[in-house]
C-alpha cells in the first residue's frame, strides 16, 4: 500500500514519467540485477525500499539508484509509527522529486559535477544555503539569514566532506559573524574559531 501511495504520488510530477505498479511489481522480492531491471522497465532510476513492522512501529527505508550504473542518488531511513506512515509516503516522495529535479536539469547536473560533488542531497543542500547567502548579501548583510545559510552549508559538507565550495561560502559567514556588533563577544570568537577551521579544511 505504502508502494502504491508513493508511485500516485509521484505520478503527479509534470515531466516525470512512473512506469505503471503493474510493471514495476513484477521486480518485487526479486534479487533482480538493477541494470537489468532498467532496460525492462525502460527508465533512468529506480526507487526501491522495504518496510520492517514490530508491534506499531514501522523501519522505512528507500533509495533512489541510478539504473545504468547502480549509483545512489538519494536514501534515507524513516522509524515510524504505523499511523505517520502517510507523512513518511509524502516525504519520500518529495525527497525523490528534489533529488530527481537536480539530476534531470542538465545545467544542475554540470554545475554539481564541476563542483565535484556526487551527493544529490549534499548539493539541494548546498544550493538552498547558496540561495539564502546571497539574500543575505542584497542589501544589509542580515546575520540571521546568513546562520541559517551557514547550517544548510554545515549540511551539505556532512554528506560530502570534501565539499569546497560549501566550506568556502561558510567560512564567508563566520568571518562575517567574527566581526559583527550585533553579536555577543562568545558568539564572535565561535565565528573566529569556525572561520579558521573552514579555512584549514
Amino acid at each position: 500500500g505504502l508502494s502504491e501511495e508513493i508511485l500516485n504520488v509521484l505520478s503527479g510530477i509534470p515531466d516525470l514519467k512512473v512506469t505503471a505498479r503493474t510493471s514495476s511489481f513484477q521486480f518485487k522480492g526479486k534479487n533482480a540485477d538493477l541494470r537489468e531491471v532498467g532496460e525492462a522497465l525502460n527508465v533512468a532510476h529506480l526507487l526501491e525500499g522495504s518496510v520492517r513492522r514490530s508491534g506499531n512501529k514501522a523501519r522505512i527505508t528507500a533509495q533512489l539508484i541510478r539504473a545504468d550504473d547502480g549509483y545512489h542518488l538519494w536514501s534515507e531511513t524513516y522509524d515510524r509509527t504505523l499511523e505517520d506512515t502517510f507523512e513518511v509516503q509524502t516525504d519520500i516522495a518529495e525527497s525523490v522529486s528534489r533529488a530527481l529535479g537536480v539530476v534531470m536539469d542538465d545545467a544542475q547536473r554540470e554545475r554539481m559535477l564541476s563542483a565535484g560533488v556526487r551527493n544529490v542531497e549534499a548539493f539541494i543542500y548546498f544550493q538552498r544555503g547558496r540561495e539564502r547567502f546571497y539574500d543575505a548579501h542584497s542589501n544589509e548583510i542580515d546575520m540571521p539569514m546568513l546562520e541559517e545559510s551557514a547550517d544548510l552549508f554545515t549540511e551539505a559538507i556532512r554528506l560530502e566532506p570534501r565539499f569546497a565550495d560549501a566550506y568556502f561560502l561558510r567560512s564567508d559567514v563566520h568571518a562575517h559573524g567574527s566581526t559583527a556588533e550585533d553579536v555577543s563577544p562568545s558568539e564572535r570568537d565561535a565565528h573566529g574559531v569556525n572561520y579558521l577551521d573552514d579555512l584549514a579544511a
